[in-house]
């Protein structure tokens, strides 16, 4: 990770922004179609990198049917196993288990093209050791890039004009850091925060965001895919712009723009994008000088009978995926230890860990506030 990008904020962020997602998407389905992958989240760039990986693995599943007991070079064969891929990447359907890692990586490579794009290319190009950057490589890149998507097409253009199909890689390295800096090639990245925020909220100091100079809009143009394409194609039908990159009016500073939408998320929620915290928000008890958890200065019995129903459903939509068979279990098994101590033990390394929890959250300090509570 580059050094102006703090890898322990950027792994938390994604943590966070990949279970907010999946919360909501897996909330009445058991999996997502490749249709459901172009729409996961509204930053685009997110979204594409889960198709790059299925689409590398979609490749390397078709490489490895190949048997040397048979003739694949047979056009017959060649054909049928073509149709065959195409139609089986028609049927994407994903489980949470298998997306989870997918759209953390996602998350995490796309803030780094955003915030660090230099080194995010760079990357790109040197992905295999000792190999060559080809022509097909640098359409790949163009074709899975949405931010600094200018970027992409440049070195494209630079391989095209050369009049080769391939360079080094140190040649492909040497265009990128002749125009890395041209300010018609790089997106203005607040809009791309604003997008960022409204699934999870951004600390930007945190990850050491630098400023870039320009932005660009691009409008979706929907087509029909081909019968016989392949998924991996076929989307991009739904996905790309058209060829002109029209420039977007400068957006306000991302502070105050991400500053706004917080403001009014937590001020009047809206029916369509109202997250969980705010769906089953409870008012609290203040805290005192005790920051951690607050203080409640009545003593309770057992943890089960003192949770109000409203904080009941808050702890099993926000801490359990919505399982109250697993937030029963939890409470049975807090209200049989004998310490404060054993029970922060319990809380922090097998539920917060399991369920991926935001410890600084309102609903885990109101579940550590109730928990405290027995043993006042």
């Amino acid at each position: 990770m580059p050094d102006n990008l703090n890898s322990i904020a950027l792994n938390q962020y994604s943590a966070r922004f990949t279970t907010t997602v999946l919360n909501e998407v897996y909330r009445s389905q058991d999996v997502v179609t490749g249709a459901g992958l172009l729409k996961l989240t509204p930053v685009r760039q997110v979204n594409l990198g889960i198709l790059n990986r299925l689409f590398e693995e979609w490749k390397n599943n078709a490489a490895a049917f190949r048997s040397p007991y048979f003739d694949f070079s047979n056009d017959e064969v060649k054909s049928a196993l073509e149709e065959f891929m195409n139609t089986a990447s028609q049927h994407i359907a994903v489980k949470r288990a298998d997306l989870e890692p997918l759209l953390s990586d996602s998350v995490k490579e796309s803030l780094k093209l955003l915030l660090t794009p230099a080194n995010y290319f760079e990357d790109k190009i040197r992905a295999v050791p000792d190999a060559e950057f080809t022509h097909e490589k640098a359409e790949q890149l163009v074709k899975y890039t949405h931010i600094h998507r200018g970027v992409a097409e440049a070195l494209l253009g630079r391989l095209t004009d050369s009049g080769s199909d391939s360079v080094y890689q140190t040649q492909a390295v040497s265009w990128l850091y002749e125009f890395k800096d041209n300010a018609d090639l790089i997106d203005d990245i607040e809009q791309h925060l604003v997008q960022f925020a409204e699934v999870f909220p951004m600390n930007i100091s945190e990850l050491r965001i630098q400023e870039a100079d320009k932005s660009a809009a691009q409008t979706q143009q929907p087509q029909q895919p081909h019968k016989h394409e392949s998924f991996f194609d076929s989307a991009f039908s739904q996905l790309e712009p058209g060829t002109a990159r029209p420039q977007a009016p400068r957006a306000e500073p991302a502070s105050a723009v991400i500053s706004e939408i917080v403001a009014k998320a937590n001020a009047q929620p809206s029916a369509e994008r109202d997250s969980l915290n705010n769906r089953f928000k409870v008012d609290l008890p203040k805290p005192t000088d005790d920051k951690s958890y607050g203080s409640v200065s009545v003593k309770v019995e057992n943890i089960a009978g003192s949770i109000p129903l409203g904080q009941r459903f808050m702890f099993v939509n926000q801490l359990f995926d919505r399982n109250s068979e697993h937030f029963d279990k939890a409470i049975y098994e807090l209200d049989r230890v004998k310490s404060f101590e054993e029970a922060e033990n319990l809380i922090w390394h097998r539920y917060a860990s399991k369920y991926a929890w935001d410890v600084n959250g309102e609903a885990v300090t109101a579940l550590l506030a109730i928990v405290k509570r027995k043993f006042a």
